[in-house]
C-alpha cells in the first residue's frame, strides 16, 4: 500500500474551506510554565479580559466574520475570576463555547462550567505521569485525568491536544490507546515548532522526514478506533498533496484571517507562530480591528508573502507557497530549502487520520 492510499483522498467537508472559530485569550495568568508553550513571557503578567470586552468582541465579529464558535484560552482560562460572566456572555451571544485547559480545574470552578459550556479541550503531553510531567511540571497528570474523566462523564464534547516533541513521541500510540479507553471524542496531535518558551529548544522539534513517517504510523494505529484522531501533515510529498487538498487544505490559514486570536492587551494575531513577537496583525479598538503597520509590515503582510522559488513550482497551487512564518522566523523548513519532494504546508492545519469515518461534529470540534 502506498502512502497516498493510506491518506484516503475523500470528499472534503462543507465547512473545511474555512474554520469560523474565534480564539479569545481571556487571561495571561497560568500556574504552569510548560517547556513548549508558545505564549512566551506574557505568562508572567496578570492581564485579563473583562466580560464587557468579550461581549463587544463577540457581537462585532459575528457580523464581520461569521464566527459561531469561540475558544477561551489563556494562560489558564479557568483562573479568570469572572469566568462565569464571560461564559454567560458567550451563551447570550449565541456562540458555541470551548474551554482549552491544562486540566488543573479547582472544584469550585466546575459548577460555573457545567451549565454554560459546550466543549472541553485539554492539553495532554504524554500518556503517563512521567512523560506529561516532564513537560508540564509535577502534580499535573492525575488532575488532568480526573478533569477529562469528569468532562466525559458529564456528556461534554471532550478532546485532548497532544503537542509532539522528541521527548514525548514515544507516548504517541499509548496516547491514542488512552484516549480510546477513557472515552475522549477526539485526540488532536500538534507539531511542535520553536516559539514562545520553546524558542530556545529546537532539539524538541521532530525533523520533517521523521514527522511524515510518524504521521503514517498515527494513521495506521488510529484505524478502527472509536476516538477520532487528527494530526497536522506539516510536510508532504508530491503524491500526498491531492489527498490533503481533498480534505480541504487551502494553504496558510492566516492569509484568510481564519484564526483570529485576540489577547487581553488588545493585540490581534492571525498566526500562533507570531504570538511571542510584536508583529501582530492589528489592535482591537472601538468595536473593531485596526490593522497595525510598522515600516509597512505587519503579520498579515508577512504571511501573505510567497517565496520567489515557489512561484514556478508545480505544487504551489496546492501547498500555497509553504509556511511564510517559517520563512520570516527562519525556523523549520523554509521555502528556500524546499526540494519539491518534502514540501512544507501550514503546520496549524490538521486532518483526520480516518477521513471516511470522521463525523462532521468532530471536524467541527477542532
Amino acid at each position: 500500500m502506498t502512502d497516498t492510499d493510506t491518506l484516503q483522498a475523500g470528499t472534503p467537508h462543507a465547512t473545511a474551506a474555512k474554520e469560523p472559530f474565534l480564539f479569545l485569550y481571556i487571561t495571561h495568568r497560568c500556574t504552569l510554565r510548560c517547556q513548549h508553550c508558545y505564549m512566551g513571557d506574557r505568562l508572567d503578567n496578570e492581564i485579563r479580559m473583562s466580560p464587557a470586552k468579550v461581549e463587544e468582541i463577540l457581537s462585532s465579529l459575528r457580523v464581520l466574520y461569521g464566527q459561531y464558535k469561540v475558544y477561551l484560552l489563556g494562560g489558564e482560562p479557568t483562573t479568570h475570576p469572572e469566568l462565569d460572566a464571560i461564559l454567560d456572555v458567550c451563551k447570550r451571544q449565541g456562540y458555541k463555547t470551548v474551554i482549552t485547559s491544562n486540566g488543573l480545574i479547582p472544584p469550585k470552578v466546575w459548577p460555573v462550567l457545567d451549565e454554560r459550556l459546550d466543549s472541553f479541550s485539554f492539553s495532554m503531553d504524554g500518556a503517563c505521569r512521567e512523560t506529561h510531567e516532564a513537560m508540564r511540571g509535577a502534580n499535573t497528570w492525575k488532575p488532568l485525568l480526573r478533569s477529562m474523566e469528569r468532562a466525559i462523564a458529564a456528556g461534554f464534547q471532550t478532546r485532548a491536544i497532544f503537542t509532539v516533541t522528541t521527548d514525548n513521541r514515544g507516548d504517541v500510540f499509548d496516547a491514542i490507546d488512552l484516549a480510546d479507553r477513557i472515552g475522549l471524542e477526539m485526540l488532536s496531535f500538534h507539531y511542535f515548532t520553536p516559539t514562545g518558551l520553546g524558542k530556545d529548544k529546537p532539539q524538541l522539534q521532530i525533523p520533517p522526514a521523521e514527522w511524515m513517517e510518524l504521521c503514517q504510523d498515527i494513521r495506521r494505529h488510529s484505524a478502527g478506533r472509536r476516538v477520532r484522531v487528527f494530526y497536522p501533515p506539516a510536510f508532504a510529498t508530491p503524491d500526498q498533496l491531492p489527498a490533503i487538498s481533498a480534505q480541504g487544505y487551502g494553504g496558510c490559514t492566516a492569509r484568510n484571517l481564519e484564526r483570529l486570536a485576540i489577547f487581553p492587551d488588545n493585540r490581534v494575531y492571525v498566526c500562533s507562530a507570531f504570538f511571542d513577537t510584536d508583529l501582530h496583525y492589528g489592535t482591537w479598538r472601538s468595536g473593531g480591528i485596526v490593522p497595525r503597520l510598522v515600516k509597512n509590515t505587519n503579520e498579515l503582510t508577512l504571511v501573505s508573502k510567497v517565496a520567489p522559488g515557489c512561484r514556478s513550482c508545480p505544487h504551489a497551487s496546492v501547498c500555497g507557497g509553504g509556511c511564510a512564518a517559517y520563512d520570516h522566523l527562519r525556523r523549520t523548513l523554509v521555502s528556500s530549502e524546499c526540494d519539491q519532494q518534502t514540501i512544507p504546508i501550514c503546520p496549524l492545519w490538521s486532518m483526520p487520520a480516518a477521513p471516511a469515518d470522521t463525523a462532521h461534529r468532530l471536524v467541527d470540534l477542532r
